[in-house]
């Protein structure tokens, strides 16, 4: 297993890590430069809209990959130990998350009604103090935890390469962070849900809205945790860690939370169709049967639920890496859609789609930032979780002896 190990090391020299940290960053860039164009000398509202979709877009992506290796932990399962390190490479990205909440504070009263127009009901929960108080402490709370997690973690693959270990200590230490991050994920990423989102709205309320938008991320995080693995298989020398198994696993659980995912959005909207009280039906109503949303409501039903379902059935396609990698790209394309039309019908009022060039520029620039703090992470610290117990049973199973061709 050391062999192997230093073989991927080998190959991880290999890439030209500057490059594809380099395009990153001109991602970024480009991005940056047309929001703040957008903000300055075009359509204000409409350039913080596009920057809300973004924001909880990546920030549930992000902890959603991240949620797979604490689950992994809490779960005592072993299939997943090759990819846990891909998991956590999304690591750095999470503080990052805290710290683009706050433009959001600037922008506030182009985005969130009850700034200028509070209502004395709902004052007590909906007031800016309040309000980026709890998701600025949900939010660095959930990355802390996930900071600390993953630097246990590669802490003590370190320790076992240099011979010295304090494993026992460290693999209570892992089980209790990765059994508080579970928890607190559900927590906090509810918050998100409830403030981000359902807040836009005057008067929609779902209390089956948090769960939706943490299980709908996950779904979002495993797609990523594929394509991340093909790369690493077709680049990084891991062909020997990660094999048919894992690719296998990733697309049962894929389609697992695409049935859950879609269930959710079903049971959701069936009790605003039984109930049919025109406060309640106002939202959905706006989403599926007027223009310019109808069409795009429609297309992200079919395109996030329904064709990863059918596609998914296959088992062949679970196991072919490119196969799972297309469907999953077409996933995670599919869920930014879905975020747009969750947050921008309830700040844009026009008869056209307000999604043009300045909204893919805008989202390339948060794909770049994304990239950039993944692919840092994968350069700098050992990519399969070397020192866990777990890893070399994941390795030995019948199943996993069947490598990728």
């Amino acid at each position: 297993m050391n062999e192997m190990y230093r073989e991927i090391e080998l190959s991880k020299k290999s890439l030209n890590w500057g490059t594809l940290k380099a395009v990153s960053l001109v991602l970024f860039l480009i991005g940056a430069a047309a929001f703040l164009h957008q903000l300055y000398a075009g359509d204000a509202k409409r350039a913080w809209s596009t920057y809300l979709t973004n924001y909880v877009y990546w920030t549930g992506l992000a902890f959603g990959t991240f949620l797979l290796s604490p689950v992994l932990v809490a779960t005592n399962a072993a299939w997943g130990r090759p990819i846990k390190r891909i998991s956590e490479a999304v690591v750095f990205f999470l503080p990052v998350a805290f710290v683009l909440l706050w433009p959001l504070f600037l922008g506030r009263a182009d985005v969130f009604w009850w700034v200028l127009n509070p209502e004395e009901q709902k004052a007590p929960w909906l007031n800016t103090l309040f309000f980026f108080a709890r998701e600025g402490v949900g939010i660095l709370a959930l990355a802390v935890i996930a900071l600390l997690l993953a630097f246990n973690s590669i802490k003590s693959d370190l320790e076992y390469m240099e011979g010295t270990s304090g494993t026992p200590d460290r693999r209570h230490t892992e089980a209790t962070l990765s059994v508080t991050y579970i928890i607190l994920y559900a927590f906090v990423m509810t918050l998100v849900a409830f403030d981000l989102i359902m807040s836009l709205s005057r008067h929609w309320f779902s209390t089956l809205f948090g769960a939706y938008y943490f299980v709908v991320s996950f779904y979002a995080g495993l797609a990523f945790l594929a394509v991340v693995c093909t790369y690493a298989v077709r680049k990084m020398g891991m062909d020997k860690f990660i094999l048919k198994k894992q690719f296998h696993d990733v697309g049962k659980l894929l389609f697992a939370f695409c049935v859950v995912g879609m269930d959710f959005f079903y049971v959701q909207f069936l009790v605003i169709w039984y109930g049919n009280e025109p406060i309640e039906t106002r939202y959905l109503l706006r989403r599926v049967a007027y223009d310019p949303w109808s069409a795009l409501a429609w297309t992200v039903l079919i395109t996030l639920f329904v064709i990863p379902f059918l596609v998914l059935l296959f088992r062949k396609i679970k196991l072919n890496p490119l196969l799972l990698t297309a469907i999953s790209i077409w996933v995670l394309i599919a869920n930014w859609l879905e975020k747009f039309l969750l947050v921008t019908p309830s700040l844009e009022k026009t008869e056209l789609l307000p999604l043009g060039i300045y909204e893919m520029l805008i989202t390339i620039g948060w794909l770049g930032l994304f990239a950039f703090c993944v692919l840092f992470c994968l350069q700098k610290y050992p990519v399969v979780a070397i020192s866990d117990p777990k890893l070399k049973a994941a390795l030995e199973t019948e199943e996993a002896k069947v490598h990728l061709v």
